[in-house]
């Protein structure tokens, strides 16, 4: 990366926990580079993380990469506590992991293990940890998150994505991670993803939080009225959607 920018996790890590909620882009989003670095700048401006997808075509992102990580390196400069952070998305085979690692993102999120039938899922593990990027690979099963959040041999992930979500709901979801609660996984980052929304946020909050993990909740509500309107990347209609959804939704407050 030649901004002369350093990716460090514990700099996603913060920000996660910080801010909570990853705005997830998908391909209706993005016409072009200029509308994904739109989008990215208004989440950013919000006081959301951003995850760009790779349901975008590759060239796309990879154009707005070049502009994105100018103003990654601007926002290290100007707000050193709270810079810019590049997420990226639907990462599901080793190419477009090494592509992603290459582009400079700050973290990597997966459906699932993001190796198909290409490698171990571990691996996923290795790659991100070497190139010090926060990795969040994706489970759904009791079998595919316990491999994750139970390993002798240190690779436990960043974070762990809980991927369709809309299948469990929160009440669901809760009972997934109710048999791994114990103090050692206290903290650990969970992100659900795929039916996370204005209504059913602070639920999944609500449970993630109570069997001792950390929600970080992954949705595209926050951009609902882009769609609605048909306006990819118009820089005013991002910010009304973000604006209205900080206004409506009302997180989990534990008593």
């Amino acid at each position: 990366m030649s901004e002369g920018y350093t990716r460090d996790p514990s700099r996603v890590d913060k920000a996660l926990r910080e801010k909570g909620i990853v705005v997830v882009m998908a391909r209706d989003y993005a016409r072009n580079a200029l509308d994904v670095v739109n989008t990215i700048q208004a989440i950013y401006e919000a006081g959301y993380v951003a995850e760009v997808t790779f349901r975008i075509p590759e060239g796309i992102v990879r154009e707005a990469m070049v502009e994105l990580r100018k103003r990654r390196a601007e926002t290290v400069k100007t707000r050193p506590g709270d810079p810019m952070l590049l997420g990226v998305g639907s990462i599901i085979n080793p190419r477009e992991l090494e592509d992603a690692i290459e582009m400079g993102f700050d973290m990597i999120v997966g459906p699932d293990s993001g190796m198909g039938g290409c490698r171990e899922p571990i691996e996923f593990v290795r790659r991100v940890r070497a190139a010090k990027v926060f990795g969040v690979p994706g489970s759904f099963s009791p079998s595919e998150f316990s491999y994750f959040l139970e390993r002798e041999d240190g690779l436990e992930p960043d974070g762990i994505k809980i991927f369709n979500a809309s299948i469990y709901g929160p009440s669901g979801l809760g009972a997934l991670l109710a048999p791994y609660q114990r103090d050692r996984h206290k903290g650990k980052l969970i992100m659900p993803t795929g039916g996370v929304n204005l209504k059913t946020g602070a639920g999944f909050q609500e449970q993630i939080s109570k069997r001792g993990f950390f929600p970080v909740l992954g949705m595209s509500s926050p951009l609902e009225l882009v769609l609605e309107r048909k306006k990819p990347g118009d820089p005013d209609t991002l910010r009304e959607s973000l604006q209205k959804f900080r206004e409506e939704f009302k997180p989990y407050q534990p008593a």
